[in-house]
């Protein structure tokens, strides 16, 4: 006669077999406790497959990337222009990195809350980043670019760069770090003919960046307009989430969901605040000072946009190419290697470009931007494999913001040591990048994940 089994040996929820197929929508817990919400379809949140709106918001940070990645190339123009000296062409620069990576807790505070969603932070960044793009023929004094290029751009892209990685972020929940990347990597890429062509453009063509602003402008809006978003803590119905916790992983799962107050005490958040702000200032200072110094070491201006296209797209590969080596080989392994290449390879730039030799040049280009590049997406992924998901928009908002006090060094920095040095600056600021890339890797080296004080939340 079978007996029905005590009530002892009946597993509760979260400790269920990890096979059982899961429902089309309700709650589940794994076997640590953690919650999913297995909701409806993409098909029918967003009318679309879950690919389409995850496309739109990697378009809205691809227009945007030229703020970023082509005002080096713009320095030498708005010197001749204007009359600026190049550290104070610098100034707007470093103002829009403090804004840009400042604002990644406020807003992703502002999204968790509901009182900012995506679509409304993408169009409301819009004309903000078209106002930083026109800055840059129309300003005529330096206080009007800070305000215009600093400030406006800074807030803009900052709305339209974290928002659009959470829109990607969120319809993939299940692989986060191999897709989130690719808004980053479209940061990048979406740059490189505008940021090339800055390269070989003369003074006058500053008049045309009123209509590239009114360009960039339509594309973010037209990406951000009714873009939709999954409800919180959504789970595609067609993913088992007990299952994908059991997943066969190289990075074990944190052993449970950190405060961001938690996350400070353990140690491991000002490691990775430390690698970001120093990584981050190596990849914005040779964005800010490799074109100028290529042009003053006399290197044609094909050679300049060819080094500067190079660097920007192995930055951007870099950062796609990122979450899927990190998932297979080891996230911290793969950003120590990246960041020690990269940092080794400063010194390179600074020795390809007095020797003037553009096949070197080109050659260190590809580490220095890997090494740049992968150092956002790297240790978003660490955030989360470290602290859990339960602040999953406050710890990696943290971590990003760093990049404030990246830019204040890297550019900042930059542009302190041009006004002392006019001739040697930028050589100098390239070993520092390579100083400051080397002291990341020592730091990324050195993390670990925190040591747990209980098995389960309470």
């Amino acid at each position: 006669m079978n007996h029905p089994p005590p009530a002892a040996a009946v597993q509760p929820d979260h400790l269920a077999s990890p096979y059982v197929p899961a429902p089309r929508s309700g709650e589940l817990h794994d076997w640590s406790g953690r919650r999913y919400v297995v909701g409806r379809p993409a098909r029918e949140l967003a009318g679309t497959d879950r690919a389409v709106p995850a496309a739109r918001a990697v378009a809205a940070v691809a227009a945007i990337g030229v703020l970023q990645f082509g005002y080096g190339a713009a320095v030498p123009l708005l010197v001749a222009a204007n009359g600026w000296s190049p550290a104070a062409a610098l100034l707007p620069f470093a103002l829009w990195a403090l804004v840009q990576g400042g604002s990644a807790w406020p807003i992703a505070r502002l999204r968790e809350r509901g009182l900012l969603t995506p679509s409304r932070a993408i169009l409301a960044g819009a004309p903000l980043c078209a106002a930083a793009l026109a800055a840059v023929g129309l300003a005529d004094g330096l206080g009007w670019m800070l305000a215009g290029y600093g400030l406006a751009g800074g807030l803009g892209a900052g709305l339209v760069y974290h928002s659009g990685v959470h829109v990607v972020a969120a319809w993939y929940p299940e692989r986060p770090a191999t897709h989130a990347v690719w808004a980053g990597a479209g940061f990048a890429l979406g740059a490189i003919p505008l940021a090339a062509g800055l390269a070989l453009a003369e003074p006058a063509h500053l008049a045309a960046a009123p209509w590239l602003a009114a360009v960039v402008a339509c594309v973010v809006a037209a990406a951000g307009a009714g873009l939709r978003t999954p409800p919180a803590n959504w789970w595609p119905p067609e993913t088992d989430p007990r299952a994908w916790a059991l997943r066969r992983r190289t990075e074990p799962v944190a052993c449970y969901d950190h405060s961001p107050a938690q996350a400070w005490r353990s140690g491991a958040l000002p490691g990775l605040h430390a690698v970001v702000a120093l990584a981050g200032s190596a990849a914005l200072l040779d964005l800010a000072v490799l074109p100028m110094l290529l042009a003053e070491r006399g290197l044609p201006p094909a050679a300049v946009a060819a080094a500067l296209a190079v660097l920007i797209a192995s930055s951007g590969l870099g950062r796609a190419a990122a979450g899927r080596w990190g998932e297979r080989m080891g996230r911290r392994r793969i950003l120590v290697a990246a960041l020690a290449a990269g940092g080794t390879a400063q010194f390179g730039l600074a020795a390809a470009a007095l020797a003037g030799s553009p096949a070197v040049l080109l050659l260190m280009a590809v580490p220095a931007g890997i090494g740049g590049g992968c150092c956002y997406p790297l240790t978003r992924a660490l955030a989360r494999d470290f602290f859990g998901n339960r602040d999953s928009a406050d710890i990696p908002g943290l971590v990003y913001s760093t990049k404030a006090l990246g830019g204040l060094l890297g550019v900042g920095g930059a542009a302190a040591l041009i006004a002392l040095v006019p001739h040697s600056g930028p050589v100098l600021g390239l070993g520092a990048a390579g100083l400051a890339g080397l002291g990341a890797a020592a730091v990324a080296a050195r993390l670990r994940r925190p040591v747990p004080i209980r098995t389960l939340p309470l």
